[in-house]
């Protein structure tokens, strides 16, 4: 803002002080998919992952009660849906994309932003765009009851606190979840 000095008969430029708003931190909470979670929901780990073996997976032939734990089965999806075409397609509804995305990954916890990503960028076509936003993905998978998808925090910190640390996949129960 310029003004008259009555000192002076000059304009003096007066310093106009900027408010700088910080943006709140957005929150981007790891998901995984949580044995623990499914028993809440009273749901099998083992048909549900086996249901998705990849039409090339050695326990696609075997009987449902000789399959073994879900971690194994989530083990052998991440090593052979690679062959299988098939084991992800765009057709495919929101949270069954991010379902094999985890299984893809051996169950590895993903971030919130990696999840979005996948949907809009790596699945969504011209034909079948998958326009949704971080934050509605984020009450998608607050509130499914279906998959057994769970936040995975870090050791030692309330829902909500933030540790700081960015990089937070280090961090986990390992009791607790598939891993």
């Amino acid at each position: 803002m310029t003004t008259q000095d009555p000192n002076a008969g000059e304009l003096v430029e007066e310093p106009v002080e900027e408010q700088i708003e910080e943006e709140p931190e957005k929150e981007n909470p790891l998901f995984l998919i949580s044995v623990d979670r499914l028993k809440e929901l009273e749901r099998s780990p083992v048909h549900l992952v086996a249901a998705r073996l990849a039409s090339t997976s050695p326990s696609k032939s075997k009987p449902i009660n000789e399959l073994g734990d879900a971690k194994g089965l989530i083990r052998e999806i991440s090593q052979n849906y690679k062959n299988d075409s098939n084991f992800i397609r765009s057709d495919m509804p929101i949270q069954e994309i991010v379902f094999r995305t985890l299984l893809a990954r051996n169950n590895r916890p993903m971030s919130l932003v990696d999840l979005h990503y996948e949907l809009t960028e790596r699945w969504a076509t011209p034909i079948r765009p998958i326009v949704i936003t971080e934050e509605r993905l984020l009450r998608v998978l607050d509130s499914d009851t279906y998959y057994g998808f769970a936040r995975k925090y870090v050791t030692g910190l309330e829902p909500g606190q933030k540790s700081g640390i960015k990089n937070r996949s280090f961090h986990i129960w390992k009791d607790r979840f598939f891993v």
